[in-house]
């Protein structure tokens, strides 16, 4: 049996595990990466909450199609707003490797 079907024009750039590894992310992507989670893990306990559930209730299929984008924006904005400081962790410990200090001797 043959392995997977790659198509040249769609694949990914071959990047070994050590390369990706080595690879630091900019304290914007970091930032980035830290906020989406914290929104993430706001809808997961809105929704846990029940808040989805509130606001499909009684609207029928639509209702219960849309709840969630709603839930979504809600948790977006409660990120942005009251972080919870996972942004901060994220960026200390995937932002870019601090250089280290070199005194010059005289």
């Amino acid at each position: 049996m043959t392995g997977p079907v790659a198509f040249p024009a769609i694949s990914a750039p071959g990047v070994g595990a050590l390369e990706r590894a080595n690879v630091a992310l900019s304290d914007a992507d970091a930032s980035n990466i830290g906020q989406r989670f914290e929104q993430m893990l706001w809808a997961e306990m809105l929704t846990h909450a029940g808040l989805e559930k509130a606001f499909s209730q009684g609207g029928g299929e639509a209702a219960s199609a849309f709840s969630r984008y709603v839930v979504e924006a809600v948790a977006k904005d409660i990120a942005e707003s009251h972080p919870l400081g996972l942004a901060d962790a994220v960026k200390f410990n995937a932002g870019p490797a601090p250089q280290p200090r070199v005194d010059k001797i005289s």
